[in-house]
């Protein structure tokens, strides 16, 4: 009795436990669903007709097909390993050999055949896709990747399946997202570049300008910390902009000056 009492406290804790880990497919769906925008291809399969997130590739050794082929390379990722596309491919040339044979069947002149196209594309850390489509499945997420056409015009695609942690029970969306970041993520934008600002022209002189000229106020002077804006609306438009990494210079020739900016503010003054 003692030792069945036992055993059904420590179920009573870990039930919960466990159970608090699973997560919902359709709730996860939605998750992916908003944490990627999908690329939608054109009606020739080929040319992209409404373009989506790109995504950065984080890992080496996912393989992709040619576009116009009938095979599709599968990849799996689990515990930091990409896999399987190997043993899909081989299955799919198999395939495609059935196939062959079929196609010989029915034209025994042996006009009709089935390509199997070119090698697999093998990608590597920091080569960029588009997703098509993202599917929650019993054991994994599957994404469906694609490429850029490449200088012979050719697109290639395969899928990656992110496995669940326990092959029996979609994870909730806090533990498979952290586990799809280390394969991929999304490309963000860079930010537009700061619009040049142009000193506004000195008003007309007044008459008593003409007459009487005022005191010339003090020269402008450069200070660390100041914008952009306000060097250009105290010394007006350099005569040379230059970018160097993060930096970018100007230089005001006629008052033989250098001023460095970083992130728009002025750092120091040559």
């Amino acid at each position: 009795m003692k030792r069945t009492f036992i055993v059904s406290a420590l179920l009573a804790i870990m039930v919960p436990s466990i159970v608090g880990q699973a997560g919902d497919p359709a709730t996860l769906q939605q998750k992916l669903n908003a944490s990627f925008k999908i690329t939608i291809l054109a009606a020739n399969n080929s040319d992209i007709a409404t373009p989506g997130d790109v995504v950065e590739l984080h890992k080496d050794g996912i393989r992709l097909s040619a576009l116009n082929t009938v095979l599709t390379e599968s990849n799996t990722y689990k515990d930091g390993k990409i896999g399987g596309g190997a043993a899909k491919r081989a299955w799919g040339s198999f395939g495609t050999s059935l196939l062959q044979g079929v196609a010989a069947g029915l034209d025994p002149s042996g006009a009709t055949t089935v390509s199997t196209g070119p090698p697999p594309r093998i990608l590597a850390a920091g080569d960029k896709c588009w997703i098509l489509a993202i599917t929650v499945q019993k054991d994994g997420v599957v994404f469906k990747l694609i490429t850029d056409p490449n200088d012979n015009g050719m697109r290639y695609h395969g899928d990656l399946k992110i496995l669940f942690p326990n092959k029996k029970q979609v994870p909730s969306a806090d533990v498979i997202l952290p586990m799809i970041a280390e394969v991929l993520s999304v490309v963000q934008s860079e930010p537009p570049p700061e619009p040049e600002v142009v000193a506004p022209p000195p008003p007309p002189p007044t008459r008593y300008d003409e007459l009487a000229p005022p005191p010339s106020p003090p020269a402008p002077v450069v200070t660390v910390g100041e914008s952009r804006t306000q060097v250009i609306t105290d010394f007006g438009q350099p005569q040379k902009k230059s970018v160097v990494g993060a930096k970018t210079l100007y230089f005001y020739t006629d008052l033989k000056m250098k001023v460095t900016f970083i992130n728009g503010k002025v750092s120091s003054i040559d």
